[in-house]
């Protein structure tokens, strides 16, 4: 254990990991963030034609927010399969690849997590939502 954390803590290989590792999480939110942005966008009309009907906006959040969620799932549901073909890829070629469970929960959460914040960041274009939109 020592000789792992000197590994990825003291050694320039180490740090390049996991500067690429957090690098590949800012792109997967910022990339997700603006996807639900897009989707919200797209369907302006239709949250004014609810805003016009006296839906709170709390509710039009929940929709973007249950969105996100089942983004997150999505993703989650793609990776794991692929996840473990790999290790099965790499368990053939004769490289040990272990996946406790931990690190997979571990993994599931940072995609939850992250799916949801992108969820939230999409909410900035529901407060630009007016029933007068309609007219134009």
């Amino acid at each position: 254990m020592r000789s792992r954390i000197h590994w990825l803590t003291k050694t320039k290989a180490g740090i390049a990991l996991g500067c690429a590792a957090a690098l590949g999480l800012l792109v997967g939110a910022v990339v997700t963030s603006q996807t639900l942005y897009a989707a919200t966008a797209a369907a302006f009309k239709e949250y004014a034609v609810l805003r016009a009907m006296g839906i709170p906006r709390w509710r039009m959040a929940g929709t973007v927010l249950a969105q996100s969620f089942w983004v997150g799932i999505a993703g989650v549901g793609l990776a794991l399969p692929s996840v473990f073909a790999l290790a099965n890829i790499g368990s053939e070629l004769g490289t040990k690849v272990e996946l406790p469970w931990q690190l997979l929960a571990l993994s599931v959460g940072v995609t939850m997590v992250m799916a949801m914040l992108s969820g939230l960041a999409a909410l900035r274009s529901l407060r630009l939502i007016e029933p007068v939109a309609l007219l134009r």
